[in-house]
């Protein structure tokens, strides 16, 4: 492509306002970021390189009229002028060699194949030498980004629902207000967090047949082939959502603060609690919060409230993957998670369904350890919970004498009265809520050999469940163009999601049982 060329792309940026500038010739351009509600700086400033600089502009301009994104045109302009500059211009391949090997594995790789992309584009003398490092770099092994302990999620989830069990308008309330609109919104709704801070203000509403809804500000547009998905922008919530909603909205107004978003800039930056800082705070042109300053929050609000740094924290983006995970052990099938997810192929979810089988472990521990101190607060009392839990089980509350008038069982007894025993009876006593365990001391081993053997066969049950839910969803007969799914497919999620939380359940009653009795699976 020639300067006239470039000048022609930069002439359609510019009068559709996709750039900022005075002219081609400008060593420096801002683009427009609506993401990070700002213009986004580009210098072209390697004037020692000048045909290479130029190859630069007429690169970025390729790339942002073709449709990438500005954050990632940026990274590629970065990327190539570190590389130019300690390569003397890419002349110097041994440099440009030694300076990608000092990067992370990740970052090289990914430079590799900006600086191999770039030479497709542009020609030089040296394309066959550049290609040669940049195809000598490895790919690293992807690993999919960590979530944090369920219990760490549990914890937040504790501490912000006692926060706000009282609403008021004391100003740490209004503070942290957006991040309970984003925790109880974003965990059963799986939107993207750029999604999540350019909600409108009016995005709520209450149709005449008493359901609620809320609009989602993604691109909604029309599927453009028959393997896409015509996503939704327009979903169902609860009524609970809608008032929490509408309870921000009111204060607000109550305070005088305008902005036609849901969560604007100017309520954040009127309580931040280090006025030092305030001048750094960008508003940006729409009055409305970014996701750094919402990260902001989440992380004040674990110094501040929760005050526990053994927690680890949770990221904004999180709740995404939690609500499709929730999403798809509640029976949902791809095409439905996808449309709610804003997803316009089935394949995206893949990446998400790795964290299954850690999520639904960390449940059944979770469940475990509630249901062994609920069985603690009902016998003992709930002071003793976290003080002397070493010195008790549920069998110890009982004397021999005390179990005379219950029936003997394997390894226990069966604390079920009625007349009609066993009709009502579990499928198993250890899953049973009327089985008490206290084996005889000579069969103490067997019975603990007793329970984990049945808690290694539940656990095998779940995963094999699992499974068999993302096998059926992934194969089930989808139709995108009609957004219609097979009936029986469903039918059998259904099924299984069901059967998979009883599982669950069941194992959470033997792990309890395992717990309270010192011998963790």
């Amino acid at each position: 492509m020639s300067k006239d060329d470039f000048e022609e792309h930069f002439e359609y940026l510019k009068k559709h306002k996709f750039i900022t500038a005075t002219s081609f010739e400008d060593t420096v351009w801002f683009f427009p970021d609506a993401g990070k509600d700002r213009d986004i700086f580009f210098n072209f400033n390697l004037e020692v390189f000048k045909e290479l600089n130029l190859a630069l502009k007429g690169f970025i301009l390729l790339k942002r009229t073709s449709g990438r994104a500005v954050s990632s045109c940026h990274n590629m302009l970065q990327a190539l002028k570190h590389s130019a500059l300690a390569s003397n211009g890419f002349k110097d391949i041994s440099n440009l060699e030694t300076h990608l090997l000092q990067q992370t594995p990740l970052v090289a790789y990914g430079h590799a194949l900006i600086i191999k992309n770039f030479f497709l584009f542009y020609n030089h003398d040296k394309t066959s030498e550049i290609n040669n490092v940049c195809n000598s770099i490895p790919k690293p092994a992807r690993r999919n980004r960590g979530l944090p302990d369920y219990k760490d999620i549990l914890t937040f989830d504790e501490h912000i629902i006692d926060f706000f069990s009282y609403i008021s308008y004391e100003e740490e309330h209004v503070r942290f207000f957006p991040v309970y609109i984003w925790w109880k919104l974003t965990n059963v709704i799986p939107i993207r967090v750029i999604e999540f801070l350019t909600l409108r203000k009016n995005c709520i509403e209450q149709k005449n047949d008493g359901t609620y809804w809320i609009n989602i500000p993604r691109e909604k547009k029309q599927a453009d082939s028959p393997f896409k998905i015509d996503v939704t922008d327009r979903l169902e919530i609860n009524y609970e959502m809608y008032s929490i909603i509408n309870k921000y909205i009111g204060i607000l107004e109550s305070l005088h603060i305008h902005s036609e978003y849901l969560i604007p800039f100017d309520a954040y930056v009127r309580y931040v609690i280090r006025p030092y800082q305030t001048i750094q705070q960008r508003k940006g042109k729409q009055n409305r919060l970014i996701d750094k300053y919402l990260q902001r929050l989440i992380d004040d609000f674990y110094n501040e409230i929760i005050q526990d740094e053994s927690v680890e924290k949770i990221t904004c983006g999180d709740t995404r993957h939690f609500a499709i995970m929730n999403m798809f052990l509640q029976g949902f099938n791809m095409l439905s998670i996808a449309r709610m997810a804003g997803h316009d192929t089935l394949g995206v979810q893949q990446n998400y369904y790795s964290h299954i089988d850690h999520y639904i472990q960390s449940q059944v521990y979770l469940m475990a350890q509630e249901k062994s101190k609920g069985a603690f607060k009902k016998n003992i009392g709930a002071p003793l919970i976290g003080k002397t839990r070493e010195l008790i089980d549920r069998g110890k509350i009982y004397e021999y004498e005390d179990l005379l008038n219950f029936r003997s069982t394997n390894y226990g007894f069966c604390s079920y009265q009625k007349a009609d025993f066993p009709e009502g009876c579990a499928e198993d006593c250890r899953v049973c809520p009327n089985y008490i365990f206290k084996p005889p001391v000579n069969e103490i081993e067997m019975g603990i050999r007793w329970l984990k053997d049945y808690s290694e066969i539940l656990t095998q049950k779940v995963r094999e469940t699992t499974e068999f839910m993302l096998t059926i969803s992934k194969h089930m007969y989808y139709d995108l163009k009609n957004l219609s799914h097979q009936k029986t497919g469903q039918d059998q999620l259904n099924a299984a999601s069901q059967r998979l939380v009883q599982m669950m359940d069941h194992l959470s009653v033997v792990n309890s049982t395992l717990l309270e009795n010192h011998y963790e699976k």
